[in-house]
């Protein structure tokens, strides 16, 4: 899936929403593949990982617009590795 927008190379952009430790071990995995990464722990979402509708994660994984491809595929390996589909 390719993400269109008019956004520069540099802008960040969301690769991965989860619980704070989903989000810091996908992190790691994109740190790993050379992918700088920053994560924003939005609110209270470090000890209730939910928006204000209670149903959506608010800590994210944020990557380079540049580097957004690559990240999705990354996390798109972390997916099939929980199913255990890894190969």
């Amino acid at each position: 899936m390719s993400y269109t927008s008019d956004h520069s190379d540099n802008n960040p952009i969301e690769v991965f929403r989860g619980t704070g430790w989903q989000v810091a071990l996908v992190q790691s995995l994109l740190e790993n593949a050379e992918i700088n990464t920053y994560i924003y722990y939005g609110g209270r979402g470090n000890t209730a990982p939910w928006d204000s509708r209670g149903c959506f994660p608010l800590n994210r994984a944020m990557v380079a617009f540049e580097d957004y491809e690559r990240a999705k595929e990354v996390v798109s390996q972390y997916y099939d590795a929980l199913k255990g589909n890894s190969t």
